[in-house]
């Protein structure tokens, strides 16, 4: 299993009201698998090594460069004498040291984010590029690509039989999560030793009756999950027969179920099979969502749409965005006014500048846009972005 951080909304708008300060932001791709942890402190520690040599190059005040060193030291942990394995075994079985357990427990990527008075760390779903950059404010592109991009969905596996709410991922097992007061099945909902009714039961007569009684124990399910995905906007597939899904739809408040699903009878498929279905699922709804919003690019440019950095620049300063696609392995060096967004380039990347991409597309999350991470072939003109204008912008 990935052990999974990807910053809140909150979160990463805080990180991204860091400015004017010595900011070191560091990505590497790291593997989960416990074989692999000296080799991935010793990718830390090359990338740590370059952030530092940046600090000396731009000239930062050296107690700041030293705070720097230590904070990333200390992070890394010494260095461990593999003739010593069984001391170090024991001597974590007797007190759990975090800086191990941290390095153990790693997803597929990680970001370390350090200012002089903090220090962040974040492990990702995704493998980003190995990346060491200092500027006056973080670099923040491989967060938003965590936090926009397709990576889960939860699957509601309904049958007669039973029932299960699963989370899964693009990346690692499912998760099969309790809710509470879902009931088991359905005979379990009606409270009846049978739901399927072939004498008159009072008012319940035959196939009429066993229709009432399975929307009773669906509208139970739905109500249940309900409580559980109430205010969040991770999609959820459903997989079930007729006339079960039927059902589902009609009584269903989550506004991301799927329009397709899973189709058979799902107590014949494992929590793993499922998640072997929902994932490309997930892929074609977020291709889908990427090809609405260039469409409607079509629709509303040049007035409220563009694909021009510097005029998106000046827009998500403003506030004006409603809707961005990046391409999240574009960097444009430069830098970007606080006061009306007009964008001075660079002809490289150095302490001094940031990616103007990377900038707009935090201002653009931090005033309300959907951000959205794409590839560089799937945006209008091979642009590193594209936005949809909330108004007519000038």
């Amino acid at each position: 299993m990935l052990h999974i951080d990807i910053p809140t909304l909150a979160e990463f708008k805080a990180l991204a009201q860091i400015k004017g300060e010595t900011c070191v932001s560091v990505y590497l791709p790291v593997s989960p698998l416990a074989e692999n942890i000296r080799a991935n402190r010793t990718a830390f520690k090359d990338l740590a090594k370059e952030a530092l040599s940046q600090l000396r190059e731009a000239g930062a005040d050296k107690h700041k460069i030293a705070v720097f060193k230590e904070r990333f030291d200390r992070l890394a942990g010494p260095e461990r004498d593999v003739q010593d394995e069984d001391k170090i075994k024991k001597l974590q079985r007797a007190k759990p040291d975090p800086i191990e357990s941290f390095w153990h427990y790693q997803a597929n990527g990680l970001a370390v984010l350090s200012t002089p008075g903090m220090m962040r760390m974040f492990r990702l779903p995704n493998s980003p590029k190995p990346l060491a950059e200092v500027a006056d404010r973080l670099h923040l592109t491989p967060l938003i690509r965590a936090m926009t991009s397709p990576h889960d969905i939860f699957v509601l596996a309904l049958a007669e039989e039973s029932v299960r709410l699963i989370h899964a991922f693009a990346n690692f097992p499912p998760v099969r999560l309790q809710v509470p007061d879902l009931p088991g099945n359905a005979e379990e909902a009606t409270r009846r030793p049978s739901f399927h009714v072939r004498a008159p039961r009072r008012r319940l007569q035959n196939l009429e009756g066993e229709k009432v009684l399975l929307h009773k124990y669906v509208r139970q399910v739905e109500h249940a999950i309900h409580s559980v995905l109430a205010g969040l906007n991770t999609p959820l597939v459903l997989a079930a027969e007729e006339p079960l899904a039927s059902m589902f739809r009609s009584l269903n408040t989550y506004p991301r179920l799927a329009d397709e699903m899973i189709e058979g009878n799902p107590d014949l498929k494992t929590d793993a099979e499922l998640e072997d279905a929902a994932i490309p699922i997930l892929d074609r709804l977020y291709s889908r969502e990427l090809k609405a919003v260039i469409a409607l690019y079509d629709e509303l440019k040049p007035r409220r749409a563009t694909t021009d950095v510097s005029f998106a620049a000046h827009a998500a300063t403003a506030g004006a965005i409603e809707q961005l696609l990046v391409d999240l392995d574009a960097v444009v060096p430069g830098l970007v006014s606080d006061i009306d967004g007009s964008v001075i380039y660079s002809a490289s990347d150095d302490a001094e500048t940031y990616s103007v991409v990377d900038e707009v597309a935090r201002r653009a999350l931090c005033t309300g846009a959907r951000v959205m991470g794409a590839r560089k072939d799937e945006l209008p003109d091979r642009a590193p972005l594209t936005a949809i204008l909330r108004y007519g912008f000038h």
